[in-house]
């Protein structure tokens, strides 16, 4: 523990001291991030490359190690080659990361070699061989899954710390809470060259962020965001695959939980609104914090604290118990749901309304039945009587808290209105929804459901106003359907409603006496 402790003071000092160094020399070659209104928050220019800080901090405490001669040193000094094949992967991701600082790099340039710097890493022996089953064991996989399935998970974490570097410290936080993770999972397992690497990281990462905390005076830049992910996957898939207990696997996915959950629901969103999904944006999850009014100390300082909990919840897995895992998984998964929808993206309101559709999918179908036989009963409607019994059939559906038809005069030719719904007087002021009173006369009688309304609260209505058109285009009138806008969302086809039903109805409107009746 001494070597441990000593390894990590160490990597704090050198990033510590490195790290002003890196700042001054970006600043003097104009290696600067400047502000963008669309993709940044920052106002003044900030110098980046942090990444190769951590980078220089890490190997030279690594290269410390080789000099030691104890247990610790001599384990690692046997792994010695597993651990250049890691970093020289990792390096690949970092010459990207600064080549996209300095000159910027397309999705398809930074994809290539992402990918190809994981195919190199499943080639060194980083390979996901098996899943951890939630009913017990694990799910052994084939050379057909394993390296695809080690390529998406390499270049996913080293994307979606790269996607969540939009925050002074929120990256480098990120990745420091789970590298301890990752560190702890190995001492508690005894894997060595894990905990010697993780624990340098940490350190680094440490001494970095005293000049990466907001307000910073450095960015991790693509180059340090990139590397950070990439080494992070590395070591998870070394840790938790060469772990004797099976759900260690599970580890790295909570513990990566921020960064994961952020980038999947950045891709869902994006998906959502038929955006570009490389194209960056102000609408991660720290974005939308900051538009509900917290400060930027005060979204780190609640993110972190994500952080650590997502990080002790994974260490659970180290001794599971299958009631308090489940239980912790399941809290997980809600806080998720309820953090999303608290911050409120249209994306996922929209989301909501769709499954909802999909529960409420019996109650249309029942009303586009009512509206098809109204259409049905329209196109054989011969006398008042029989287009009054159509029309009754959609005011069945109950979808609706009016119905009028009136003449291109304004005469009202039919209306029918729930008996409960009060009448509501028209507005001064130019509303975006025209209220006016309804007409109280002309109810067909019938047995409705009740809708709460109360004289403090009375019922505002929105108007679907729908004309009505002959053969030769003579206007015949209009049919409006009204409803209280505090119901739900509207159950019925409104394009059916709008193009069958209206022409069924003015087909209807000539065969039959154009005079109003009275009822």
């Amino acid at each position: 523990m001494k070597t441990y402790a000593a390894l990590f003071i160490l990597a704090t000092v050198l990033s510590y001291m490195l790290t002003p160094l890196v700042r001054r020399w970006a600043t003097g070659w104009g290696v600067l991030d400047y502000p963008d209104a669309l993709r940044r928050i920052h106002s003044r220019p900030i110098p980046r490359l942090g990444g190769l800080a951590i980078y220089a901090s890490l190997l030279l405490t690594l290269a410390v190690v080789l000099l030691l001669d104890n247990l610790v040193a001599a384990q690692f000094k046997a792994h010695l080659g597993t651990v250049i094949k890691m970093m020289a992967a990792a390096t690949l991701i970092l010459l990207l990361g600064i080549y996209d600082d300095l000159r910027g790099a397309n999705a398809r340039i930074k994809f290539t070699v992402q990918i190809a710097a994981a195919v190199l890493l499943y080639l060194s022996g980083f390979q996901i061989t098996r899943l951890w089953n939630p009913l017990g064991g694990t799910w052994d996989l084939g050379p057909a899954l394993s390296l695809p399935l080690t390529v998406l998970w390499v270049v996913g974490i080293t994307n979606a710390f790269n996607l969540i570097d939009g925050l002074d410290g929120l990256s480098a936080g990120a990745a420091l809470f789970a590298t301890m993770t990752l560190c702890i999972a190995a001492l508690f397992h005894h894997q060595v060259v894990v905990v010697v690497i993780s624990i340098a990281l940490a350190g680094a990462i440490l001494g970095f962020l005293r000049y990466n905390f907001s307000p910073a005076t450095i960015f991790l830049g693509d180059s340090g965001s990139l590397f950070l992910g990439f080494l992070l996957a590395a070591l998870s898939v070394e840790g938790s695959q060469k772990s004797t207990t099976a759900i260690a696997v599970a580890i790295p996915l909570v513990s990566f939980g921020l960064p994961i959950v952020d980038t999947l629901w950045a891709i869902t969103r994006r998906g959502i609104g038929k955006r570009p999904l490389f194209h960056g944006d102000l609408e991660h999850i720290h974005h939308m914090m900051l538009k509900r009014g917290l400060s930027r100390r005060q979204v780190l300082i609640i993110l972190y604290g994500v952080c650590a909990v997502l990080a002790l919840v994974s260490l659970l897995f180290l001794n599971p118990q299958g009631k308090l895992t489940g239980l912790a998984l399941f809290l997980i998964g809600v806080s998720v749901f309820a953090g999303i929808q608290h911050l409120g993206y249209h994306e996922f309101n929209e989301m909501m309304y769709t499954v909802g559709k999909i529960f409420r999918h019996h109650r249309v179908m029942a009303n586009n039945v009512h509206l098809r036989r109204a259409v049905a009963e329209l196109e054989s409607a011969e006398t008042h009587s029989d287009l009054f019994r159509a029309l009754a059939s959609l005011a069945a559906t109950e979808e609706f808290d009016a119905l009028t038809v009136t003449t291109p005069s304004g005469t009202i030719l039919w209306s029918w209105q729930r008996e409960d719904v009060p009448t509501v007087s028209a507005r001064e002021d130019q509303a975006a929804v025209r209220e006016e009173p309804l007409p109280s006369s002309l109810l067909i009688p019938g047995d409705y459901p009740h809708t709460a309304t109360s004289k403090e609260n009375p019922l505002h209505l929105w108007r679907l106003h729908v004309p009505l058109s002959g053969t030769n285009g003579r206007p015949l009138g209009e049919v409006t359907f009204a409803r209280a806008m505090s119901r739900g969302p509207l159950e019925i086809d409104i394009h059916h409603l709008c193009t069958l039903f209206r022409h069924r109805l003015s087909q209807a409107l000539e065969r039959v006496d154009q005079a109003p009746v009275h009822r």
